[in-house]
C-alpha cells in the first residue's frame, strides 16, 4: 500500500519505509494519466535508491489496484502514446 499526494500536475507516491517518488502525469476528469517513464528512483533525505523495471511494474500494478474502485483512478499512459 503507497501514500498517494496529489499535485497538480504529479502525484507523490510515497512508501511504507518512508521513500518517495513523483508521478508526472495528467490529471483528467475521474483521475490521472500517469507516465510510467516517471518511475526511475526512491527518495529518501540524501539518498537515491534505484527503482527496477520488476519493481516499477509491481508498484503499478498496486496503484491501480489500490484506486481501482475509488471515484479517483490512476491509469497508466502506453509507452510512445
Amino acid at each position: 500500500m503507497y501514500t498517494l499526494t496529489g499535485h497538480n500536475n504529479h502525484i507523490t507516491v510515497e512508501n511504507q519505509s518512508g521513500q518517495h517518488f513523483q508521478l508526472n502525469g495528467e490529471l483528467v476528469r475521474g483521475g490521472f494519466i500517469a507516465d510510467p517513464a516517471s518511475i526511475k528512483n526512491w527518495h529518501k533525505a540524501d539518498e537515491i535508491t534505484p527503482i527496477s523495471q520488476l519493481e516499477k511494474d509491481e508498484i503499478m500494478a498496486q496503484i491501480m489496484q489500490q484506486t481501482i474502485h475509488s471515484p479517483f483512478k490512476i491509469l497508466f499512459a502506453e509507452p510512445g502514446i
